[in-house]
């Protein structure tokens, strides 16, 4: 049976793939930059998802800077963070993958 190849990829291809390839992180991005910065509250109100996963994903789009939150993490101390999408952040990434797909 053949083994599952993995090539080596850029980095900004594999952020794109797991971007692109999460329907979750997809919908939260559209619905984010639908309804301008918002606070996780405010997202969960139109977003079929748990609060823990919803928590995990932005996270994971503030890491890969697609999100930008403010106040940044260290600085919260209970207030409440809003998240604002980063869409010159998203269009680099788009840029890189079809790039990469483009063989340039």
């Amino acid at each position: 049976m053949p083994r599952l190849i993995r090539p080596k990829l850029p980095p900004e291809v594999e952020l794109g793939i797991s971007l692109m390839g999460n329907r979750a992180r997809v919908d939260i991005l559209r619905r984010l930059s639908m309804l301008g910065p918002s606070t996780i509250g405010q997202l969960q109100t139109v977003l079929d998802i748990s609060r823990p996963s919803l928590n995990r994903h932005l996270d994971f789009l503030s890491n890969a800077g697609l999100v930008q939150t403010d106040p940044p993490a260290g600085m919260r101390h209970g207030k409440d963070v809003i998240y604002t999408v980063q869409s010159d952040r998203i269009r680099e990434l788009t840029r890189y993958c079809a790039a990469y797909v483009e063989g340039m």
